[in-house]
């Protein structure tokens, strides 16, 4: 399972490697959904603070617990868009005709996301939210607390009518402390947005952080791909799948 990146990729495997080298080795067709969570170049409304490392941006300053840090988190807003589009453009590739995309961004980045995954050629269906509920929203003086990311949903061609599933448009789960990754999302959550596509179905994960997709994947019976270009994020992923095993019907 621990491996370097090579072409073609292989499945139930967690890679070690940039987006773009894992993405490029998958054969056309082949993936039914990408369910990923990519850095969002945010926390910020000017260059000097997206240039600060995540941990400052993401992290609170009473927060006591060090998280490793991740690279590719300091792109401008047309830097970022450009390169969701080259990672969105070998997903769109890759993906079976009705294959889904749902990929988490935060509200600063959301109208980008949503114009990179047109321009890779998915069609862009809705946004559902992730509602962190109040013991995970950030206070604003004057206004809104920051209390929700969100989830783009979009799919290659028609959506698919032969497995039937409804969802809901908000998620509200607390995401339990302490966490694995700095922006870790809840495993109730990738549970429930995994029932888009049919048992069996294949799963990747680009940008698998700590690997909460994977293994939600995994459990779930389906097979599963997914890299991490961070070595110490990509070591815990690992463990976790290792210990993980399909949940019995």
């Amino acid at each position: 399972m621990n491996t370097n990146a090579t072409a073609p990729a292989q499945l139930d495997c967690l890679y070690r490697s940039n987006a773009l080298e894992m993405l490029r080795g998958l054969p056309d067709k082949s993936v039914d959904l990408f369910f990923t969570d990519p850095p969002y170049s945010s926390g910020g409304l000017h260059a000097s603070t997206r240039a600060q490392t995540p941990g400052q941006k993401y992290i609170g300053s009473d927060t006591k617990i060090v998280y490793p840090e991740f690279h590719h988190d300091n792109k401008d807003q047309r830097s970022w868009t450009f390169w969701c589009m080259s990672w969105l453009g070998e997903a769109f590739r890759a993906a079976k005709d009705g294959g889904h995309l749902v990929c988490f961004v935060d509200w600063r980045q959301l109208p980008s996301l949503t114009d990179a995954i047109q321009g890779a050629g998915f069609i862009w269906r809705s946004v559902a939210v992730w509602d962190k509920m109040s013991g995970g929203s950030r206070p604003r003086m004057g206004g809104f607390s920051q209390q929700a990311e969100f989830m783009v949903w979009a799919t290659k061609g028609a959506v698919p009518t032969g497995h039937k599933v409804h969802l809901p448009g908000v998620f509200s789960e607390r995401l339990p402390r302490p966490k694995r990754h700095m922006t870790e999302k809840p495993m109730g959550l990738a549970r429930e947005v995994l029932r888009l596509v049919p048992p069996g179905s294949i799963v990747c994960d680009p940008f698998a952080g700590s690997g909460t997709f994977l293994v939600a994947a995994k459990e779930a019976g389906h097979r599963w791909i997914g890299c991490e270009l961070e070595p110490r994020y990509h070591e815990a992923a690992n463990e976790r799948l290792m210990q993980t095993a399909p949940i019995a019907a």
